[in-house]
């Protein structure tokens, strides 16, 4: 029998290293699930939303916890964000971006239609939104303001051509905008209203301009938030505007 001795000592130690392998894999399914358990507790209320169309609005001002489980259970990716009372960032470094395609209705090309509802929290606070954005943050989109907003075209930001009228400052007081970008030809026509996009006249825009010459490499939507407060992002289903939408 003494010949068997060390196969039996192999077997052994075999049997032992697949017991640990397993216990290993136990432990990292256990830690795995537990992340996921707390991420399924620990996000931000959303509710869908109907008008003027099909989406889903994040209510960051009811948030709790910490502010990144809380964005990461709701969808989104955060750096250098905190909550209190809405989503609270302090430079150009405090970013949101979306784990996943965020277009509306494209009918063959690319569509992204958001609403903010935010406050500045003082005269040189921004908010930069981008969509469709990649997920380096390049891309078309907004720079709002205390009283307007101009367009950006892959990282530059500059007066729409059609500016609208100034609005009331947002510095210390809640505001609500509407904003879309649609992709057209080469480019995009970026566009949006002052108010909630239920109430804005769809045919008619506040700011825009056609033929902007800009990359719509992306499909997220993305947020810079510099000395700013979001309290809601709602990310629409389907496209808002109307006119020059069947060009």
């Amino acid at each position: 029998m003494k010949f068997l001795q060390p196969f039996m000592i192999v077997s052994m130690l075999v049997a032992f290293g697949n017991c640990a392998e397993l216990f290993s894999s136990k432990d990292k399914d256990n830690n795995e699930e537990l992340i996921l358990a707390i991420l399924a507790g620990t996000r931000c209320p959303s509710t869908a939303v109907t008008t003027p169309t099909t989406g889903t609005r994040y209510d960051f001002a009811n948030c709790t916890g910490d502010a990144n489980l809380a964005l990461s259970g709701s969808g989104f990716q955060a750096n250098n964000v905190t909550l209190s009372g809405g989503l609270v960032g302090t430079s150009n470094n405090s970013t949101i971006l979306t784990n996943a395609s965020s277009l509306s209705s494209s009918g063959g090309n690319k569509k992204a239609s958001i609403e903010i509802v935010y406050q500045l929290n003082s005269a040189s606070s921004t908010i930069s939104a981008l969509l469709p954005a990649t997920t380096s943050f390049g891309g078309p989109g907004f720079l709002i303001q205390p009283t307007k907003a101009d367009k950006i075209a892959d990282g530059s930001s500059s007066a729409f051509g059609t500016a609208g009228a100034p609005w009331a400052s947002s510095v210390g007081q809640e505001k609500t905008i509407c904003l879309e970008v649609h992709e057209e030809g080469a480019g995009a026509h970026i566009f949006g209203w002052e108010g909630a996009c239920a109430n804005v006249d769809r045919i008619n825009y506040q700011f825009e301009q056609e033929d902007v010459v800009v990359s719509l490499a992306g499909d997220r939507v993305a947020l810079r938030i510099n000395g700013a407060t979001i309290k809601t992002l709602t990310i629409y289903n389907q496209s808002i505007g109307t006119a020059g939408s069947f060009r």
